[in-house]
């Protein structure tokens, strides 16, 4: 039986195309805003197993796991929120319902700054473990909560760990247009089996890496290191093809006072390029549409 899977993509003869105003490389900074959605005994019953250190061994609260997602709320997302805004840039958050309901300060703030709010689920509830029917309900609601919060409803959904009918689930629901649970490709491309949109993501260029159990970055060089080297080379690609950078954050990663100088630095390094377009994903999403419709 023929493998679903799509494993050419663009392959040798990517489609030729310029960014808004002649811009070769797009930039999209995301941010995750997931503290208060996170897995823990007070929301789901379970153990978030990925922070600053491994969660305690048996059932119960695990106070400093859940002491680390508290301080992305109540300092991380005003030290990024001060940083962007003081820089001019306009970013997309991939927010889950339950923080930014934890936080109605802050998402005022990130909504009044021109911050795209994508969706990225009510909480940390994986779409895959789940039926289609309350896989459908979830995105319901997740809707509902950002639109209650945010006054608009979200055109770009992110879901952390999709089901394989998450696309077709997406489709159902009229305000989305793209989806980001791929890392399969440097730019965008549509969906062959459901004409959705896909806005590719990274797991690379990601400040994750920071986190236990992963523990690949040990200080903000190392970071801002791999950011630049991911940029050069999109940078330079892009003078023949023109192509996308997502960059990666968290807001209670990033948002530590020996982390954020990666992302400062990253933000000096190319917000002054002329022919780089940092955009909100939303805004690739409504260019890519408007270029090449769908099929």
């Amino acid at each position: 039986m023929a493998l679903s899977r799509d494993f050419r993509g663009y392959g040798k003869n990517p489609p030729e195309f310029l960014w808004p105003g002649g811009k070769r490389l797009a930039v999209s900074f995301v941010f995750n805003y997931e503290e208060g959605a996170e897995h823990s005994i007070l929301t789901d019953g379970m153990l978030e197993s990925i922070g600053e250190f491994a969660p305690v061994d048996i059932k119960v609260r695990d106070m400093g796991m859940e002491s680390v997602y508290e301080y992305g709320q109540r300092v991380g997302i005003w030290r990024i929120l001060d940083l962007l805004k003081r820089n001019g840039i306009r970013s997309t958050f991939y927010a889950s319902a339950l923080a930014l309901k934890a936080n109605p300060e802050a998402t005022k703030d990130i909504v009044a700054d021109g911050h795209e709010i994508c969706d990225h689920g009510y909480g940390w509830r994986e779409l895959f473990r789940l039926s289609p029917d309350e896989e459908r309900e979830e995105i319901r609601k997740s809707i509902e909560a950002i639109e209650e919060v945010t006054g608009k409803k979200p055109l770009g959904f992110y879901a952390r760990e999709p089901s394989e009918n998450t696309l077709k689930i997406l489709g159902e629901f009229e305000n989305f247009i793209y989806d980001s649970d791929s890392y399969s490709d440097d730019i965008p491309y549509f969906s062959k089996e459901t004409d959705m949109l896909i806005v590719p993501y990274t797991p690379d260029a990601n400040d994750f890496h920071f986190q236990n159990p992963m523990n690949r970055f040990t200080n903000s060089n190392d970071f801002s290191q791999y950011l630049k080297e991911t940029f050069d080379t999109l940078h330079e690609e892009s003078k023949t093809h023109s192509k996308m950078m997502s960059a990666a954050f968290h807001v209670r990663v990033t948002g530590r006072p020996g982390r954020i100088r990666a992302l400062s630095e990253f933000i000096n390094y190319v917000k002054n390029r002329n022919d780089v377009w940092i955009a909100k994903r939303e805004e690739i999403a409504k260019f890519w549409i408007e270029k090449f419709g769908k099929r």
